[in-house]
């Protein structure tokens, strides 16, 4: 979705539910101080997770590493051209 932070405050999200299909619109700077919203819908328990994906310490430390990886594999093709 992006950060939230950066849109204007008046702008209107729209948050379109995959469970029941409710259309959920809110202003930008509502949307920013939450990390949960919850759908609207008639009996519709699904939770709009708006704080982004959470990383782990062992997550992080495993992206990190497929990042040093990746790099350290682009300057050895290079060099060896």
């Amino acid at each position: 979705m992006g950060d939230l932070r950066q849109i204007q405050p008046t702008a209107r999200i729209l948050l379109i539910c995959p469970d029941c299909g409710q259309e959920n619109s809110e202003y930008a700077d509502m949307l920013a101080g939450v990390t949960a919203y919850y759908c609207k819908g008639d009996r519709c328990n699904y939770i709009f997770e708006l704080a982004g994906p959470r990383h782990g310490i062992g997550k992080g430390f495993a992206e990190a590493c497929k990042r040093f990886y990746a790099a350290f594999y682009a300057m050895r093709g290079q060099g060896a051209r």
